[in-house]
């Protein structure tokens, strides 16, 4: 039969689920279960001593009761539902840390509603986006939006280090898609902070043997032309890689570094010519080949080197199950529509599933060689 601990411990999922609606989710009843007629019978001792421990429970948390009538030798009333009647009282009966954080965010949606004036619905929807924020960053975000509700002129073109925000430091803003900047924008109903965000960057070396003194290059801006004749660039995940490539003929190494590959298309146009073979090169993971897809979709025509399934065969030996800070890497749902070969995705999907031991060979674990072999 359901025992109190099991009461509480619904309640407390319930009102987990249901921690950032707006007008809570109460009166709500909790089903008992009482057995069948025959486990009933057979233990009517065990039966009347579970019934009158919810019953008591139930009295003593201020939640009411319904019944049903069973037979246990003579027809008895049992508890049949436990009925919670309103949002105090499941609070009371929840567990100490999911109550906290249910109290939390109604005081966050009560401030947020007493100095913008928005509906409780629209504040809550703020306080679940800042869910992680500590009370003080949860505090300055509420001076930023007051601020910026009446600075927009005196902002424009600003970077977000510019910003003279009182109090604040020039990194509290973060990157332009930044949860506290979305916050910020969904509170104000704005689309966007009309801020002047920081140039992307490329980092690039030249690996011709006439170049062995030339320093790495940094574009931040279109470069339209190589420095010198280029056939080959290749783009790699990782910094050791990058630095370690040895000199290759009519050559140029592109540090993706995740994110920044998107920036190749925009930064060094040139590598769209026709007559330039575009190579990437990343980590066998789900991560490396989204990157590889995502490359793509930017409209740059790249091959893959070294990652591909008889690669990750021979080098499996030397993949992890665990990420970089010790915990293991989880499986995901392969998404649709990448921009990847049927060979990619078949690699793509079983490493996404686990239907490989190894969900990560990192490029570093090839030796560069084999991959200078394949191009």
């Amino acid at each position: 039969m359901t025992t109190p601990a099991d009461i509480a411990g619904a309640i407390t999922r319930r009102v987990e689920k249901h921690l950032h609606d707006a007008q809570g989710c109460w009166p709500h009843a909790f089903p008992v279960r009482l057995g069948t007629q025959r486990e009933l019978e057979a233990d009517p001792v065990g039966t009347f001593d579970a019934d009158n421990a919810v019953r008591a429970w139930a009295e003593r948390h201020g939640c009411r009761i319904e019944t049903v009538t069973r037979r246990v030798g003579t027809p008895v009333d049992l508890v049949a539902r436990v009925v919670v009647p309103d949002e105090a009282t499941a609070l009371r009966a929840a567990g100490r840390e999911v109550r906290a954080r249910r109290e939390l965010a109604v005081a966050r949606m009560r401030m947020v509603c007493s100095r913008f004036g928005v509906d409780e619905a629209q504040a809550m929807a703020i306080v679940k986006m800042l869910s992680g924020e500590s009370d003080v960053d949860f505090e300055l975000f509420v001076h930023a939006a007051q601020w910026f509700a009446t600075h927009r002129d005196l902002i424009a073109g600003m970077t977000a280090r510019e910003v003279p925000l009182p109090g604040f430091s020039a990194k509290w803003l973060k990157a332009s898609r930044s949860v506290r900047r979305r916050a910020i924008c969904a509170l104000l109903g704005w689309s966007e902070l009309p801020l002047r965000e920081r140039p992307g960057e490329l980092r690039y070396r030249y690996l011709d043997e006439a170049c062995a003194s030339w320093p790495e290059r940094l574009a931040t801006e279109p470069v339209q032309a190589p420095e010198m004749p280029v056939d080959t660039v290749l783009v790699v995940e990782n910094k050791d890689t990058y630095q370690a490539m040895p000199a290759m003929p009519r050559a140029l190494c592109v540090f993706g570094s995740g994110a920044a590959v998107s920036r190749l298309r925009t930064l060094l146009p040139w590598c769209m010519d026709g007559g330039v073979r575009v190579v990437y090169w990343g980590d066998m993971d789900a991560d490396g080949l989204e990157i590889l897809a995502r490359l793509r979709a930017t409209g740059v025509a790249c091959a893959s080197v070294c990652m591909d399934r008889e690669t990750y065969d021979a080098y499996a030996q030397f993949g992890t199950t665990l990420g970089a800070d010790g915990s293991p890497i989880p499986r995901r749902e392969p998404k649709e529509g990448l921009c990847l070969t049927d060979e990619e995705a078949a690699l793509y999907r079983a490493l996404c599933t686990g239907a490989l031991p190894n969900p990560r060979v990192e490029q570093e674990r090839i030796p560069i060689a084999q991959a200078l072999a394949r191009l």
